[in-house]
């Protein structure tokens, strides 16, 4: 380098000992062996590379740790130990893991033997992980640490190898988007149940006619199957953003490695295959620092917790006693610990509320993404959190909606009544020139009443039973089209 010889040109270095400059092997001199705290250094330059070091002691269950010489402080394994959150990734993690295996497999990075090996002990591992008699160790770090250190300790050095062209950035990210996949999916489905719910209660009441309001004032005449299929349409729109999201997560990350994939021959897109992605990274910086499927996902999320909550809203306000228009079961209802009269819509009430957790999540995880550099940080451990809790609380309250609609017994009587009578017989055409005036004019009806005390409805001079008559007629007429 320093000997002022000849520029060498630049050359790919290769797991292989060749000479520079002839490019012919070399036939390396015996020695001692590579220390093992390089080789844990070295996670996924080599083939030797796939031995994990896992430390004794407090704190002491890493994936890392080569080069230091004292565990993590019993505080500061506190603050970085997520295995009580992304130990839902357990079972996605052993999936990702024997993708993993047969593509080691595949570049002839493990014997057929040992990846069958290992194949099988990963899949009674996750069979334990199914059943719940699987229990991290309080020494581990993350879920990703408790498989690899089960592998190790049931097989020996065959389930060290497991780490080899592998990195927990790229394998954090993958067990994510397929957990995500499924939480998504189970979603979809409840909000297809309660579609459904909304749609079969709207075909039971196509000529009932109901108040529509604005401001939370009578407004103008709606049928109760209109109101209850506009809460579908909503739903009918999140599915297709459920979609749309799942599209772009599909896409597998594992092979990136912790940003710039391995000198090992893997193939990502067949991993993907085997995993049930549509396709793998494109760019392996991006795989690994990619969240833009979580943030859109609790973006979608929040939308669609928003139209939870104002159909909880809607269940709410028609089931208040001064309207009337709806009764809950007490299956959906609860009490009052000092007016056993009352009879409260607090699942309604708690879906109403619950959006704003979601909503929340989204600001959490958006503020913390921002000015993020590319590559993995461990502020990204902090994702998980929010997308989590997001599914919860969609997979709570959707179910409870959709059993309130089913249940919810409407007093058709009591929506008729509240209707504007004087609305729909102007809808009808008939035009009356002192009530169409504005309503601050000192001529209008609505003044005039107001002036004398009476409420601020103007009269038909009709018969209010014939008003309601042609109130359904012309409600029928809408709900089929005529």
């Amino acid at each position: 380098m320093h000997g002022g010889g000849a520029t060498l040109r630049p050359v790919a270095v290769r797991p292989v000992a060749r000479h520079l400059r002839g490019g012919r092997r070399v036939r390396p001199r015996r020695r001692g062996g590579v220390p093992a705290v390089v080789r844990a250094a070295a996670q996924g330059l080599g083939r030797e590379a796939g031995r994990v070091a896992v430390t004794g002691g407090s704190g002491g269950g890493q994936l890392w740790g080569g080069r230091f010489r004292e565990p993590p402080a019993p505080d500061a394994h506190a603050l970085g130990r997520s295995v009580n959150v992304d130990s839902r990734l357990a079972a996605v993690d052993v999936r990702a893991s024997i993708a993993h295996v047969a593509s080691l497999r595949d570049a002839r990075v493990v014997s057929d033997a040992d990846a069958a090996r290992l194949t099988e002990a990963l899949e009674e591992l996750g069979a334990e992980i199914a059943a719940g008699s699987f229990v991290a160790d309080e020494r581990d770090e993350d879920v990703h640490s408790v498989i690899e250190r089960t592998m190790l300790e049931r097989l020996g050095d065959p389930g060290g190898t497991l780490h080899a062209g592998r990195s927990r950035n790229d394998l954090v990210v993958t067990d994510l988007r397929l957990w995500l996949l499924d939480a998504g999916g189970r979603v979809a489905d409840a909000v297809r149940v309660l579609a459904r719910a909304l749609v079969e209660r709207a075909r039971e009441h196509p000529n009932t006619v109901m108040p529509g309001t604005t401001h939370l004032r009578p407004a103008q005449v709606v049928t109760l199957g209109h109101h209850l299929c506009a809460h579908a349409w909503a739903l009918a729109r999140d599915l297709q953003r459920l979609e749309q999201w799942e599209s772009r997560t599909a896409t597998s990350p594992l092979g990136a490695g912790a940003l710039a994939t391995s000198t090992l021959e893997l193939d990502p897109a067949t991993t993907a295959q085997r995993l049930g992605l549509a396709r793998a990274f494109e760019n392996s910086l991006d795989a690994v620092s990619d969240r833009d499927f979580v943030q859109e996902w609790l973006a979608v999320a929040a939308i669609l917790g928003t139209h939870c909550s104002r159909l909880g809203a809607d269940v709410a306000r028609w089931t208040d006693p001064a309207a009337a228009w709806a009764d809950l079961p007490d299956r959906y209802t609860t009490g009052s610990s000092m007016m056993p009269h009352k009879r409260n819509p607090d699942p309604a009430e708690l879906v109403r509320a619950k959006a704003a957790r979601v909503a929340g999540g989204f600001v959490t995880l958006t503020a913390m993404l921002h000015g993020l550099p590319l590559g993995y940080h461990r502020d990204l451990q902090e994702d998980k959190e929010p997308a989590f809790d997001a599914a919860d609380t969609l997979l709570l309250a959707l179910p409870v909606l959709a059993g309130a609609i089913r249940e919810i017994r409407f007093d058709t009587n009591a929506m008729r009544s509240a209707c504007d009578d004087d609305d729909l017989y102007a809808r009808r055409g008939v035009r009356r020139a002192r009530s169409e005036r504005p309503a601050g004019d000192d001529r209008s009806d609505v003044a005039v009443r107001a002036r004398r005390g009476a409420p601020g409805r103007p009269s038909t001079g009709r018969d209010p039973q014939a008003a309601r008559r042609d109130a359904d007629a012309h409600a029928h007429r809408r709900a089929v089209g005529g």
